[in-house]
């Protein structure tokens, strides 16, 4: 009799050549005939710990191997995504940022503006706002049917009408 195979995604990776397999499947409900989903986890031994977290798998059936494994990875689909890289040091995280912290920066302009007073630093910045800022495009002034207003309609718009 041929082994049973499955194919799912490791959700865990923690044991010691072990995995968790998570597989999806679709069932029709007895009463209401409606297909749902199913999911199922197997325990898996990966004698060579190749599997990570997110992998494709396919598993096959073998004999029992522990209280709750009784499969085996036979083959790795695809690779996934695992889990995030968390970075403790700092310097880890600038590097891996490509620059500075934002602390970091706002820590530099302190130090730089220490000797200022408060209304030079706020003219400085203003200046630096209206730097970057580029300037809006001339709009045409525009009446309410969409045509553009001229002196001529301007001024026949502002004499009372029946005066």
């Amino acid at each position: 009799m041929p082994r049973k195979t499955k194919v799912g995604k490791v959700v865990s990776d923690k044991n010691a050549k072990t995995i968790v397999v998570e597989v999806h499947r679709r069932k029709k409900h007895p009463r209401y005939h409606k297909y749902i989903k199913v999911r199922k986890r197997f325990m898996a031994h990966d004698e060579e710990e190749r599997a990570t977290v997110g992998d494709i798998v396919r598993i096959i059936e073998s004999r029992p191997l522990s209280a709750r494994k009784r499969w085996e990875l036979a083959q790795i689909v695809t690779r996934g995504v695992g889990p995030e890289v968390q970075l403790q040091d700092e310097e880890g995280l600038v590097e891996a940022l490509g620059g500075k912290v934002a602390e970091q920066e706002a820590d530099e302009k302190v130090e730089q503006a220490e000797g200022e007073t408060v209304e030079e630093i706020v003219e400085v910045e203003a200046k630096a706002a209206l730097v970057e800022a580029p300037a809006p495009a001339p709009e045409a002034d525009a009446g309410p049917g969409g045509d553009e207003i001229t002196d001529e309609n301007k001024a026949a718009s502002e004499e009372p009408a029946g005066v």
